[in-house]
């Protein structure tokens, strides 16, 4: 009789417990988890290789598949990073960061499972693709960065003040 009530007692505290769980008002699913608790929101890191471009704390250059230049006032960047951070959240993370830097939001999608996220600045524009990863990275970041307009150099600036 004592292994019957302590079988008893063992399954209800499990019930109970797994109930706790379930983030309440009947609906287990994860979206109404995820609305109900908010997920933890992501950090800049300090030393970023290009400095306008910020990245989240727990990701790193992917160095044998980026590339950056600059020559004559312009510049292009196509840096890949591997990192931790959800991707939902880096998206959150890029779009409270890059207004920091001086950059506009001009186009916000998400199509087919990857958040596309296109800034605009002065003479520059920025593409940031975030993807799903795999069992060691929780997404991957890929950045594009170049230079839309035309680009004056320093003798031509003092030349047309001089008019």
């Amino acid at each position: 009789m004592t292994l019957r009530v302590l079988t008893v007692i063992a399954i209800v505290t499990i019930l109970t417990l797994a109930g706790c769980g379930g983030g309440g008002g009947g609906d287990s699913s994860g979206a109404a988890r995820s609305q109900a608790r908010p997920r933890g929101e992501l950090v800049a890191t300090s030393g970023a290789i290009i400095s306008d471009l910020p990245i989240p704390v727990g990701f790193r250059l992917d160095e044998g598949r980026s590339r950056n230049f600059a020559a004559a006032g312009a510049r292009y960047v196509d840096h890949f990073y591997k990192g931790s951070g959800e991707k939902f959240a880096v998206g959150r993370f890029y779009k409270r960061h890059m207004p920091n830097a001086r950059w506009v939001l001009v186009t916000d999608m998400f199509v087919q499972g990857e958040i596309v996220l296109d800034f605009e600045k002065e003479t520059e524009r920025c593409r940031i693709v975030i993807i799903d990863g795999n069992l060691f990275n929780k997404s991957y970041i890929k950045v594009q960065l170049w230079t839309t307009g035309k680009i004056v150099g320093p003798g031509a600036r003092a030349a047309g003040k001089s008019r």
